[in-house]
Formats: C-alpha cells, structure tokens, sequence
C-alpha cells in the first residue's frame, strides 16, 4: 500500500496532534505496513513519534483494535501514547522504537531477540477481552473438530512477519492487527514458514523454534493440523493474489507441511509426540 504523508491529513488532525506532541519538524514516511493510509515516524521538538492513520471509510477497524489491545502487549510492543479521532481520521500515535525489520535468515543476530521476544509474547496474560479464536481464524466452512487442536488461553499475534517484528538492541512486535486467543505454540508454527522463506530448512527451522517453551510443549496432533490448515491458507492467499511473495510463502508452508508429515510417519501412532 503506498502511504499519504503527515500533510495528507487534514489541519484539524495535525493541530490536535501537534498541540500534544510538540511542533512537528519532520516526517520520515514508513516502508512497509498495510493496514494504515498514513504511517511514519514523526519528528517534533520534544522528540520522535510513530504515527498511524486511516481515514473513515477505510478499512480502520484495526487501528481500533490496536488502541484496545495497546495496554496489555507493552511488554513486547511499543506503547501507544495517544489515540485521536477527529476529521475524518483515527490516528495513532506511539512511542518511536529505532530499529529495522527482523532479519530472520539462518546465522542472522537477529535471531536470538526474535526468540526472547516470542517467548516473552508466549509469558503475556490473556487481557479480559473478546476476541476472535483461533479456530475462528482459520475456519473457511470446511475444518471442524480439528480445529480444536490449535485452542487454547493465550494471546496471538498471529502474523509474526519480519516487518512486524523490529529489531535494535532487542526485538519488538509492533501492527497488533489481529490479536487471537489460542495456543501459544500457533504463533511460533507461523513463524516457521517465515524462517523457510528466509532460507531456513525445516530441521534448521524446528531446532530454533524449540528454544521456546510453547514449541517444546505443542502436541504433534496439534502443529500437524496446524501446518495442513496454514498450507491451505497460503496457498489460497497465492491463487487469488499472486505476488511473489505470497507463492514463496505458500511454497515454504507447504514444505513444511510435508517435512511434518514425514516426521510423523517416522515416528508412528504409537508416539504422542511425534518426533519431538
């Protein structure tokens, strides 16, 4: 999506932010992001900011959601410093976290605070909130019972791309578009298939996903129907949008999908676990 810059919004909108944030100086727009018409970093006298806009009659929802969820993920995200909705536009406005998007290929240095901060996602109380499941999020009409494999009390995140994690000295989750209530190991399986895009093998994938809690404790059962429904998932996002992007994503979870059935298969019924 290409972003409006500070200017797009409307004079009321600047004021009402600027008499709150101090007197703007600049305005460095943000490269990536979909959800938001305007979003960047914005520089004022009293410091830096990360601004995210969408106006009324855009798909605004998740600036909405955001704002809700804000105070119980600041553990692992940036805070929100202030929410405003006026003009015609909802605006929110964050602390600024410097860093850059996670880069998740194998021997990167990023790696070690991608995994603290997943782990430390996995440690987050679930907030008093009604949220969507799971099980709701991967229903298209046909899944059923199997689905229950992937409940749980936790709080997901649910799209862990290297984008939506940024990395300085250590690692932040940052477009709380989507927050799910389900197993925790659910948002480590999806960053798996982002370790195989960037390179990873399966195997090199699964030994860095076990340095948290919630992999080592998932039921194969469960990361097995996890990996078929997400492999179905991509591979519908490829054939009606068929970025590159999307066919590499479709093509790693389906490889991770085969690697877990074989893994399966080697180990047997008799094995609750799998080859865990």
């Amino acid at each position: 999506m290409t972003k409006l810059g500070w200017k797009s919004l409307p004079s009321a909108a600047r004021k009402s932010i600027g008499t709150r944030v101090g007197p703007v100086s600049g305005w460095t727009a943000a490269a990536t992001g979909m959800n938001s018409t305007v979003a960047g970093a914005l520089h004022t006298s009293a410091g830096t900011v990360f601004v995210k806009a969408a106006e009324h009659g855009h798909p605004w929802a998740a600036q909405r959601t955001e704002a809700v969820i804000n105070p119980h993920v600041t553990p692992v995200s940036p805070r929100l410093l202030l929410h405003v909705d006026t003009a015609g536009w909802d605006v929110l406005v964050f602390e600024f976290v410097p860093g850059r998007s996670a880069d998740l290929g194998p021997g990167s240095p990023d790696l070690d605070p991608v995994a603290d901060v997943v782990a430390a996602l996995g440690r987050l109380p679930l907030p008093d909130l009604a949220l969507p499941t799971v099980q709701e999020h991967f229903t298209t009409g046909g899944e059923t019972a199997e689905l229950e494999q992937l409940a749980g009390r936790d709080l997901l995140h649910l799209d862990l791309n290297p984008d939506n994690i940024r990395v300085n000295t250590r690692a932040r989750i940052v477009d709380w578009a989507s927050p799910t209530v389900g197993a925790a190991w659910v948002d480590v399986a999806g960053l798996i298939v982002r370790l195989l895009d960037a390179g990873h093998t399966p195997e090199s994938a699964d030994r860095w996903a076990r340095r948290m809690p919630a992999w080592r404790s998932a039921p194969a059962a469960g990361v097995a129907v996890h990996a078929a429904v997400n492999a179905r998932a991509w591979a519908k996002t490829a054939q009606r949008a068929p970025f590159p992007w999307a066919v590499r994503l479709a093509d790693a979870a389906e490889q991770w999908l085969h690697y877990r059935a074989r893994l399966d298969r080697v180990a047997g019924p008799g094995d609750a676990h799998g080859a865990w």
